[in-house]
């Protein structure tokens, strides 16, 4: 079955129940910079119809969140300094 969206983030399996089908992403709590989105096609319409494809399948769905530009950089230099 070719997959409903095409994005790196989004993943489809056919479980026991059905198929599954989700944002990895929005499941982990990834955050997203508008750059990162956008390379991934992730736009505000697009990510209104995973959020209607995951509620249909799962009963709920999660979206990962966009940060503007100096907030996704203070994200990313707060992971990095984990390190």
């Amino acid at each position: 079955m070719e997959k409903l969206v095409q994005c790196l983030h989004w993943k489809e399996y056919q479980g026991l129940n059905g198929w599954v089908m989700f944002c990895s992403a929005g499941a982990f709590a990834k955050q997203l910079s508008k750059e990162e989105a956008k390379q991934c096609g992730c736009t505000i319409a697009q990510r209104a119809t995973c959020k209607k494809i995951m509620e249909s399948n799962l009963g709920y769905g999660l979206v990962p969140d966009i940060l503007e530009g100096k907030k996704a950089a203070t994200q990313e230099q707060k992971a990095a300094s984990e390190l």
